[in-house]
This record gives structure tokens, C-alpha cells and sequence, in this order.
């Protein structure tokens, strides 16, 4: 991306670039487009080739940031904001990018109509109001989870791991590795408050193997492929087995370690040797030291004479698997081999209760454990390598939701119902306080519903990608009139005429339960008496709407044969996309006004062409015959009175300004939960995001 190059003395090297640049807009699209193929359900895997020839898949915005260089000062920012958030939070990295990308997007293509001033202005109080609804934890959207009820506590987890689609799990092996990684979090739940907090869970995997089950042990679980059992048991039995811990190679690397203490008459690796081993073995002797543990490789030589003296020795643990051994036993790590003898005087030995040799899966390990201690270790199923890292990222993202649900206790609605609910809140927002906007920021009707109509659009669209759907199938989708939560329909065949060869389609079916699986149809409809509207990317003139939806309804109450599709056109216009613009379904109308603008007109059309019209109502009425006896043999069940079905149509207008009132109650099977906190802090993180960027005028970039 290219710049205005600045030929001034002083900033001579640097060139600026506009944010409002369409070059600018350009690079933003195709960042977004690279988050969002990652993103829900329906997201996939990157195939990433660096500058080095290395080839990785990734599917995660961690891996994004780690693997790719990005030089745009904005993106940086962007990618900022995603660290942060998987800092704080551990999870919803990928959603802080798309959201924040998303309406920084939307806003600096909305400033061609509207004021920059005007746009900030509104988009701020969106913002505040947005947050502050948040934060008072609505009860349409939260809901308390129970730690104690393992069916909740699981449907949680399962609604995050199968937020990456990349992973091919089957639906066995998603409920075994949810019941696995909360069984590892309990396990490292202290049964007493601890000042450390939380105790530690350990992820390792398993290679080669032909078993795809998971498992999960009390303490670490350490693959060592040449442990012999025979050493562990002459070690004996003891109470407490003390280990000591190095972070640095025990070898003489060159450059690294060499000083004054390795010089001598023979060779620097000579040297070496005969100054740490006897320094080793006097002070395992004399502190009475069983293990010597090394997070990196230990010289043959020195491994040989410290297993020859009957302790065990553990080299190349990696850095996650020396961690846990430091959590489990509290241990601190050697890093200075040059002052040795101090070290090891001044060190802290670990202490362990259990070191047990193990065979799982024709693998060999070794488990240790401190009864005191609070650590777990997680043994992954058997996974292909290149999703091995996602899979393992995704795993400490439950964990991490599981401690947060802990300490808070909130979660939220998942799926894409709190999206939804966002968008049709902001739409109830713009239309009760219209003439508030008006009055203080002396703004126009028509530029308060363009900025609103980027946060309503661009939350919109992220519920259909968490639900896995698409922006362009709009009543493919619903929202409710109590909880505002996300709904799919669809047509449904009624009933078929073999004699005939069609099919009796109605023209839009509710499921039982919305997308996340906690508003339920039966109490939805029976409990609070609530309904469903199609979705909207858009806010709309309220009162111009009401006004021609009244109209619309009252022609066609005074209209003695109302006009109804053939059976044969129901079906074409559902099959491509377009049945909602010449039904009434059980929700709500479709696309009420350009029927009402059609039949004005027409009306307005002069007497040849009326007499046309007329001529086309009649055969139409032929055709309207034989369907209305196809009608009048279907069950009163399935087919709604025509009055019922007007007095249905002024329903979305209304829902729009009824106030919120639903409660969510934790009892569904299956349903999807997100973590409250964690999502919370990134539609935070994502709206300041955008603030910040959207005053940005130029970007300077330091060649």
C-alpha cells in the first residue's frame, strides 16, 4: 500500500496514508475477510506460506498475529486489541478483530452521506448505551450456571469447541473431550480458598497412536520414551521424593557457557563435565535428592553417571511440561550453570508424594504427583498434526471460560441469539429516543438511522456467522418478540396430492427452541404470548411504516378474494429465496410495503390498463378456486384464519417497541452458553477499538 511521500527535513523517510483512502477501505476488506474464514461454525483452516518456504495451517487469531506480519499501523492496532483480549480472557480473540474491522468498515463508507462530527457523535452514544445495557446483565440474554451440574457445565464447553469447525470432531468425540476437560478442571479446583487461586492443568497429546480416546490423571504426566521401570522401583518407597529442576542445558554449548570455571588443561567439554558432575552428585547426595528434571537436553556423560548412582533423570520436559512440574511440586528452576555451587546451595527443592511408571495406549509415561497440589493433566485424543496447535489452544480456551464462570458465575446466550438481541435492542433504542438525537446533537432523521444501521447490520451479520447462516438468506432467519433471540425457519410440506404431483407447502415453520436452545416455543408463545418478525439489517421509519401497514391491512380486509400464489409458485419462490415477499407466514408479514407501493399504483394506472388487470385477476380466480378446495381440505390446524393472519401482520412494529421482559431459565438440554465476562470484554475492547481508529485521520509509516 503506498503513501504521499513527506520531503520535508525533519520527517524525511516517511510517508502517510488516509484513512480515507479507498486503497485504505480496500485493505480493511480483505483483513476482514481473513478473520471472518475463520470465523463460526462454518470457518476453515489458512493455509499460510512464509517468506522461509514454510507451509502451517492455522485457524485461530493467535496464530494469525504469530505467523503473519502485518505493517499497516491500524491493523497492528487491531491485532493489539485481539492480543489483549486473549490476554485478559483467553478466548474471543477472533471475534474482538471481526467486530472492531467490521464497523470501521461500515463507518468510513457511511461518511460519504453523513458528517464526520454527526457520525462520531451518535456512534458514541450507541456505544455507551450499548455497554451499559451490558453490563446490568439483562435477563434476556444471561442467565447464572450452575459449577455443580455437569450437563451445563459440559454444554458450555461444547459450545466452544465446536466454534471451530476445523477440528472434524464427530459428536462422540466432542462430548468425551467436554466431560474430559471439565473432569481436568475439577481436579485442579483446591477444596480450600488459596491465596495461588486455581491449580494447574497440564495438556499433553499422544502421537502414533491408533486410539482417538482422551484421559485425564491426577498430577503430570510426562512422556519419557526411554524410562525403565525397573529404575523407578529401585528407587523405593518414600514419603516425599525431592526433585531438582534446571531450565538451562546441562552441556557445554559453545558461547553460551563458557567462563573461567571451564578452563583447564584437557578440552572446555572435559572441563565441563568435571565441574558439574561432582557438584551435582555431592549436592543430590547431601540435600538427599532423588530426581533431576531438565526442561533441556543433559550431557550422555552426566545422564550416565547420575542413573548409575541410582537417581532418575528427566531431560528435554519442554517448557509447558516444566512448568507443571514446578506447579506441582513448588520448585524453583536452576538458569545459572557458571555459579553452580551457589546455585545449588541457594536452590528450592520440589517435592513429590507419587512417581509411578504408566503404559497407555503402548506408551510409555511417567506420573508424578504432591497430594497437596492442585494439578491435572489432560491427554488429548489422537489428532492430525496440523490441527494439533489449534486443538490444544481451543482446549486451554474452555479452561480458561471454566475458571472465569467460577468466579463470576454469569454466561451468556450463545449461537448467535446475543447478537441478535444487540441488534434488535439498538433498533428499540433508536426508535425512543429519536427525538432525543434530534434535539441534542441536531441531527437528521435520516443520518440517526444511517449510523444506527451499521451497528444493527454488522451485529446482524455476526449472528448469522455464529448460527451459520448467511447475510443473504434474510427470512431464512426470525427473532422473537420477548427475548429477541435468534430463530430458524423453513418451509415444511403439509401434506401431497399424488394425484395432482405438488406438494401442500406451508410458507414458514418455527422450530421448538431458538438457536441457542433456551427460549422454548411453547413458553415463548404461551407463557409471555410472544410472536416472531424476520430479521433486520436495517432500522426503518417507524411511523411511515405503521401508517402504510394499517393501510395495507385494511384493503385487504375489505378485499372479498384476497390474492393467494398457486402451489406451484410457493414452491419456486421458496426454492430461490424470494417466498417471504408473496406469503404471510406464521411470524409476521414480508416485505408489507412494496406490495402496498404495487397496489397504489396500479390503482393509479389508467383504464386500458386496468381492464388488463382485471383480466388477470379473473384467471388468476380460476386458479385461486381450485386452491382454495386444496386449502379447504387441509387440517384447521396448519392453516390460520385470514384475520388471524392480518392481526399478526402489525406484530413486528409493535415488538420492536415492547419492552424487554423475558428471563432466560438454565434448564434446556444441549443449549449453547458463552462466557459472560469474556464476551463482554470483547464487544468493550472492540467498540473503544473502533472509536480510537475511526479519529484517526493519517497513518505514518517510518520507512
Amino acid at each position: 500500500m503506498t503513501g504521499v511521500q513527506l520531503e520535508e527535513e525533519h520527517v524525511r523517510g516517511l510517508f502517510c496514508h488516509s484513512m480515507q483512502d479507498p486503497a485504505y477501505i480496500s485493505m480493511l476488506c480483505q483483513y476482514r475477510r481473513l478473520l471472518f474464514s475463520m470465523y463460526g461454525p462454518k470457518g476453515s483452516s489458512v493455509l499460510i506460506s512464509n517468506a522461509a518456504g514454510r507451509e502451517i495451517l492455522i485457524a485461530s487469531s493467535s496464530e494469525v498475529i504469530k505467523q503473519l506480519s502485518f505493517n499497516h499501523p491500524s491493523v497492528k492496532y487491531i491485532n493489539a486489541l485481539i492480543s489483549a483480549q486473549h490476554a485478559t480472557c483467553g478466548l474471543n480473540g477472533l471475534y474482538t478483530g471481526a467486530l472492531c474491522v467490521r464497523l470501521l468498515e461500515e463507518a468510513l463508507r457511511c461518511e460519504e452521506d453523513v458528517p464526520h462530527p454527526v457520525l462520531s457523535d451518535i456512534s458514541e452514544w450507541i456505544i455507551s448505551e450499548l455497554l451499559d445495557l451490558l453490563s446490568k446483565y439483562p435477563a434476556e440474554v444471561t442467565l447464572d450456571l450452575d459449577i455443580g451440574d455437569m450437563e451445563q457445565v459440559t454444554s458450555f464447553v461444547k459450545t466452544i469447541l465446536r466454534a471451530k469447525n476445523c477440528l472434524n470432531l464427530s459428536t462422540p468425540a466432542v462430548h468425551d473431550l467436554s466431560l474430559n476437560i471439565v473432569r481436568a478442571f475439577l481436579k485442579s479446583v483446591p477444596n480450600e480458598y488459596s491465596s495461588n487461586g486455581f491449580g494447574h492443568v497440564y495438556i499433553a497429546t499422544q502421537e502414533g497412536s491408533s486410539c482417538t480416546e482422551g484421559m485425564v490423571f491426577d498430577g503430570v504426566l510426562h512422556r519419557e520414551p526411554d524410562i525403565c521401570p525397573q529404575r523407578i522401583e529401585k528407587m523405593g518407597v518414600h514419603n516425599i521424593f525431592s526433585i531438582l529442576l534446571f531450565s538451562v542445558p546441562i552441556l557445554c554449548v559453545e558461547g553460551r557457557n563458557i567462563s573461567m570455571h571451564w578452563r583447564g588443561r584437557g578440552t572446555v567439554e572435559e572441563n565441563f563435565i568435571n565441574k558439574v558432575l561432582p557438584s551435582l552428585l555431592s549436592c543430590m547426595k547431601r540435600r538427599n535428592i532423588h530426581i533431576l528434571a531438565s526442561q533441556k537436553p543433559i550431557h550422555p556423560v552426566i545422564k550416565f553417571e547420575l542413573e548409575r548412582k541410582g537417581y532418575l533423570v528427566l531431560e528435554r520436559m519442554g517448557t509447558s511440561t516444566t512448568e507443571a512440574v514446578m506447579k506441582v511440586s513448588g520448585c524453583q528452576a536452576v538458569s545459572d550453570l557458571c555459579n553452580l555451587s551457589v546455585e545449588l546451595d541457594n536452590v528450592l527443592l520440589g517435592k513429590l508424594t507419587t512417581v509411578q511408571h504408566i503404559v497407555y495406549n503402548q506408551k510409555t509415561y511417567i506420573l508424578l504427583d504432591y497430594t497437596e497440589s492442585c494439578v491435572s493433566t489432560l491427554l488429548l485424543p489422537v489428532a492430525s498434526p496440523s490441527i494439533l496447535s489449534t486443538l490444544k489452544e481451543i482446549t486451554e480456551s474452555c479452561l480458561a471460560a471454566l475458571r472465569m464462570v467460577v468466579v463470576d458465575g454469569k454466561v451468556v446466550a450463545g449461537g448467535g441469539c446475543l447478537e441478535a438481541w444487540i441488534a434488535t435492542r439498538i433498533i428499540f433504542l433508536l426508535n425512543t429516543n429519536k427525538q432525543h438525537l434530534i434535539d441534542v446533537m441536531d441531527a437528521s432523521p435520516y443520518h440517526i438511522n444511517k449510523v444506527g444501521n451499521i451497528f444493527i447490520r454488522v451485529f446482524m451479520e455476526l449472528a448469522l456467522q455464529l448460527c451459520g447462516g448467511s447475510s443473504t438468506t434474510r427470512f431464512d432467519w426470525c427473532v422473537d418478540s420477548v427475548f429477541h433471540h435468534m430463530w430458524h425457519t423453513q418451509a415444511r410440506v403439509i401434506r401431497e396430492d399424488r394425484g395432482m404431483g405438488t406438494n401442500i407447502l406451508s410458507p414458514c415453520v418455527i422450530p421448538q427452541q431458538c438457536l441457542c436452545g433456551l427460549v422454548k416455543e411453547d413458553d415463548l408463545k404461551y407463557k409471555y404470548n410472544g410472536g416472531w418478525h424476520p430479521v433486520e439489517f436495517q432500522h426503518h421509519d417507524h411511523t411511515v411504516q405503521q401508517s402504510r401497514l394499517n393501510k395495507w391491512v385494511g384493503q385487504s380486509r375489505a378485499d372479498t378474494c384476497p390474492r393467494v400464489p398457486d402451489s406451484h409458485s410457493i414452491k419456486s419462490d421458496i426454492e430461490g429465496r424470494s417466498s417471504c415477499d408473496s406469503l404471510v407466514s406464521d411470524f409476521g408479514s414480508h416485505n408489507l410495503d412494496l406490495e402496498a407501493d404495487s397496489l397504489e399504483e396500479s390503482r393509479e394506472t389508467t383504464v386500458d390498463e386496468v381492464d388488463s388487470l382485471e383480466k388477470t385477476v379473473n384467471s388468476q380466480e380460476e386458479e385461486i378456486d381450485s386452491l382454495e378446495g386444496k386449502l379447504e381440505s387441509l387440517d384447521a390446524e396448519d392453516v390460520d384464519s385470514l384475520d388471524d393472519m392480518l392481526e399478526r401482520v402489525a406484530e413486528p412494529s409493535k415488538f420492536k417497541d415492547k419492552p424487554f421482559k423475558g428471563k432466560l431459565e438454565a434448564r434446556a438440554e444441549g443449549a449453547l452458553y458463552d462466557s459472560f465476562p469474556a464476551k463482554y470484554n470483547a464487544v468493550r475492547l472492540s467498540l473503544e477499538g473502533f472509536t480510537h481508529l475511526f479519529h484517526i485521520g493519517q497513518c505514518v509509516f517510518d520507512k
